[in-house]
């Protein structure tokens, strides 16, 4: 018995999934200088995947504007605070849906 339960938590170790370090995308690693850099500097929202989120927002300004897949400010979609909210384009692809799928597990 004391065998089974030993194979059992081993195994399940690996079915928790991989504890290597996987490298930061661009969004992610432009976060995280954001975040160690000045205060009030904009800081990029990234979703589960690492991937820049359509819209994009200044917290000590409060504009929002769209962005590409890239990161790259839409020219013409910027709003100021106060305004209504932007609504940017959908990017969402198979990779971003199977994190969404993922997430849930």
């Amino acid at each position: 018995m004391a065998t089974l339960t030993i194979i059992l938590l081993f195994s399940m170790g690996f079915a928790l999934g991989d504890d290597t370090i996987q490298p930061k995308t661009p969004c992610e690693s432009a976060r995280d200088a954001a975040i160690n850099g000045p205060i009030g500097a904009y800081i990029p929202t990234c979703d589960a995947a690492g991937q820049y989120t359509p819209k994009q927002c200044s917290g000590s300004t409060g504009y929002c504007w769209c962005v590409t897949s890239t990161g790259q400010k839409i020219p013409g979609t910027e709003t100021p605070p106060g305004t209504a909210p932007i609504k940017c384009p959908c990017r969402y692809t198979l990779i971003h849906y199977m994190f969404d799928l993922y997430s849930w597990f």
